[in-house]
């Protein structure tokens, strides 16, 4: 029995005991991974059929016909428009305040996500293809930010975390961790799916920079200036990493059995990373590599037991206690300040990268651990 999605499609498949294969696949269009109650669900169906196949084989066809009535059924349901705003937007706070601005730019990110969260529900009934969606939804975080500015309600520095935090939030992690983890399994095809998905969100996200400091520029914006910046006690990174994954968790479609394992993610997560950094004295790259391998394990762990997917589980880390959100700040504020900010972009992507590696590899060490000593 197997569950996968590539491209636009879904596809449930079993074997059966004569080498035959049922199989039952449908549009993915509207049956997105990120919504974490629908991956349940899924897995669940899988896990029944699974289950059919070893009892009563003689049942399949039965019950691949109720399987297609499932998937068709999740596939109109979803996570409210207004859930989704609450959540991401309460994430952006949370992962604003970790990057270490004054409060400003806290509320900032926070109105900012709100805005591109509704463009994103206007682009979505319009079914607006995706590099349309993500340009317009970051232009419009970009000029509300810079309108906060220029009406003096917040300083260059706290608009430039805003817009860092919102153009985060629309790069499709899911995605990249979905997207290594094929790579590594040698399932080049579903990686090479996942990889256009991720490029044409950066597209859009390129584009949506290029308009938002040429916007600066032409309205005359003070160029930000940064001489320290403030961070948070340990103790306050732990429980708004904690916080920010419990709002993700809810902004894709999560319910309260995922809030505890969401945080728990987000803290151990979040104290892995702050001992790497702070007293093994890592550079970001290698301490969220790392941190990575310990959630990979954990979610691997957590998934058996919880019945969400490991990359959900995974996903509540990484956006609670792992996101690059300070590298890319400090290329916005080259950008803005007219210099360089490449640099600063090409390690928040690596970073990226090498989070979905430690993932993958903590997985594999966890099912390695099961397979010799089942927990």
């Amino acid at each position: 029995m197997g569950f996968n999605s590539l491209g636009r499609i879904v596809l449930i498949d079993t074997t059966l005991g004569d080498g035959s294969t049922i199989s039952t696949s449908g549009s993915a269009r509207s049956l997105d991974l990120i919504d974490c109650s629908r991956s349940r669900r899924l897995v669940d169906c899988a896990h029944q059929l699974s289950q059919t196949v070893e009892d009563r084989p003689t049942d399949v066809g039965e019950v691949v016909d109720r399987a297609r009535e499932r998937i068709q059924q999740l596939r109109e349901t979803g996570t409210p428009w207004w859930v989704v705003t609450a959540g991401t937007t309460m994430l952006a706070f949370c992962v604003c305040m970790q990057v270490g601005v004054e409060w400003r730019g806290w509320v900032s990110a926070a109105l900012v996500q709100a805005a591109s969260c509704l463009v994103g529900v206007v682009t979505g009934k319009w079914q607006m293809p995706k590099l349309f969606a993500i340009t317009a939804q970051g232009c419009v975080a970009g000029a509300l930010a810079t309108a906060l500015v220029q009406l003096g309600l917040v300083s260059p520095v706290a608009a430039a975390a805003a817009i860092a935090v919102a153009w985060l939030i629309l790069v499709p992690l899911p995605q990249v961790i979905g997207a290594v983890s094929d790579a590594i399994n040698a399932d080049y095809l579903s990686a090479n799916s996942r990889i256009a998905s991720v490029a044409v969100a950066a597209l859009g996200i390129v584009i949506a920079g290029a308009f938002t400091f040429m916007l600066g520029e032409v309205l005359g914006m003070e160029h930000p200036r940064l001489d320290t910046l403030p961070s948070l006690p340990w103790y306050l990174v732990i429980v708004f990493s904690a916080l920010g994954a419990i709002a993700n968790a809810l902004a894709n479609g999560g319910r309260w059995p995922l809030v505890g394992p969401a945080a728990g993610l987000g803290v151990i997560t979040a104290s892995v990373n702050l001992m790497l950094l702070d007293w093994a004295g890592l550079q970001t790259l290698w301490a969220s590599s790392f941190s990575g391998v310990v959630l990979g394990a954990m979610a691997a762990f957590l998934a058996s037991r919880t019945g969400y997917p490991r990359q959900v589980l995974a996903l509540m880390g990484i956006t609670g206690a792992l996101m690059p959100g300070i590298p890319v700040f400090y290329g916005i504020l080259q950008q803005m300040g007219g210099g360089q900010g490449g640099a600063s972009f090409g390690s928040a992507a690596a970073i990226s990268v090498g989070i979905s590696t430690g993932v993958a590899l903590g997985g594999y060490l966890m099912d390695l651990v099961r397979r010799r000593d089942p927990i």
